[in-house]
């Protein structure tokens, strides 16, 4: 699978909400709460905002896409907020693309630490998979953080 990546787009909206509900992982709640920070992004840019990369086909079709930014109140510590790519993508390129492409961004802008947050239901296996063939480790585990039975886990690396 060809796969590029770019950056978003104002014009990348309707797409990355169709990433997300058609994941098989994610719902409208998790829709909505990216769609709110896409928005964000657009309507009051902020130097250290939101940035948004799309992972297309040759064709131009949205495979997926990941949001990451600033951690407020920290020096040059980068969070990963949200990574997700189509089921038909997986294991096909487009996800380990995306995540080189942040890390060589984060790189580039004199980023010091890289932080994820994630579940720990089996649901997530894949993404906890990506996250430590890109050279990140769990550091932190807090018991039945997003509900009985699913635990945050925290990914660090230094860049």
């Amino acid at each position: 699978l060809a796969v590029v990546v770019r950056d978003g787009t104002w014009d990348d909206r309707a797409a990355i909400s169709d990433v997300l509900l058609t994941s098989q992982v994610f719902g409208q709640v998790d829709a909505d709460c990216v769609d709110e920070m896409y928005v964000e992004t657009w309507q009051k840019p902020r130097a250290d905002g939101y940035r948004w990369l799309m992972a297309c086909d040759a064709a131009g079709s949205a495979l997926g896409f990941a949001c990451y930014g600033v951690e407020s109140l920290t020096q040059d510590t980068w969070d990963l907020f949200w990574i997700c790519v189509r089921p038909e993508a997986r294991g096909k390129g487009a996800g380990r693309a995306l995540m080189n492409t942040v890390v060589q961004r984060v790189r580039e802008s004199n980023g010091r630490v890289m932080v994820i947050y994630t579940s720990s239901t089996e649901t997530y296996a894949p993404a906890r998979k990506l996250y430590e063939a890109a050279g990140f480790a769990q550091t932190a585990r807090i018991p039945d953080y997003y509900s009985d039975g699913d635990s945050l886990l925290i990914y660090w690396r230094r860049i």
